[in-house]
Protein backbone atom coordinates (compact mmCIF):
# COMPACT_ATOMS: atom_id res chain seq x y z
CA UNK A 1 0.00 0.00 0.00
CA UNK A 2 2.80 2.42 0.85
CA UNK A 3 4.48 1.66 -2.46
CA UNK A 4 1.32 2.65 -4.34
CA UNK A 5 1.23 5.97 -2.48
CA UNK A 6 4.87 6.59 -3.36
CA UNK A 7 4.16 5.94 -7.05
CA UNK A 8 1.13 8.24 -6.97
CA UNK A 9 3.13 10.98 -5.23
CA UNK A 10 5.97 10.56 -7.73
CA UNK A 11 3.54 10.75 -10.64
CA UNK A 12 1.98 13.94 -9.25
CA UNK A 13 5.42 15.53 -8.85
CA UNK A 14 6.28 14.44 -12.40
CA UNK A 15 3.12 16.06 -13.78
CA UNK A 16 3.77 19.29 -11.90
CA UNK A 17 7.32 19.34 -13.29
CA UNK A 18 6.11 18.82 -16.87
CA UNK A 19 3.52 21.59 -16.48
CA UNK A 20 6.14 23.97 -15.06
CA UNK A 21 8.55 23.28 -17.92
CA UNK A 22 5.79 23.81 -20.49
CA UNK A 23 4.67 27.10 -18.91
CA UNK A 24 8.23 28.43 -18.74
CA UNK A 25 8.80 27.55 -22.39
CA UNK A 26 5.61 29.35 -23.41
CA UNK A 27 6.58 32.38 -21.32
CA UNK A 28 10.02 32.54 -22.95
CA UNK A 29 8.40 32.47 -26.37
CA UNK A 30 5.76 35.13 -25.64
CA UNK A 31 7.84 37.65 -23.69
CA UNK A 32 10.34 38.55 -26.47
CA UNK A 33 7.46 38.99 -28.91
CA UNK A 34 5.79 41.37 -26.47
CA UNK A 35 9.01 43.37 -26.08
CA UNK A 36 9.43 43.53 -29.86
CA UNK A 37 5.89 44.88 -30.25
CA UNK A 38 6.64 47.60 -27.70
CA UNK A 39 9.87 48.53 -29.49
CA UNK A 40 8.11 48.67 -32.84
CA UNK A 41 5.42 50.96 -31.47
CA UNK A 42 8.08 53.23 -29.94
CA UNK A 43 9.94 53.39 -33.25
CA UNK A 44 6.72 54.18 -35.10
CA UNK A 45 6.04 57.07 -32.70
CA UNK A 46 9.58 58.40 -33.19
CA UNK A 47 9.17 58.14 -36.96
CA UNK A 48 5.91 60.09 -36.82
CA UNK A 49 7.59 62.81 -34.75
CA UNK A 50 10.46 63.05 -37.23
CA UNK A 51 8.06 63.22 -40.17
CA UNK A 52 6.06 66.02 -38.58
CA UNK A 53 9.23 68.06 -37.97
CA UNK A 54 9.97 68.33 -41.69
Amino acid sequence: MEIIFMFVAGFIVFLITIIAIFRSAVFRMKEPAKQNEERISQLEKRLEKLETRK
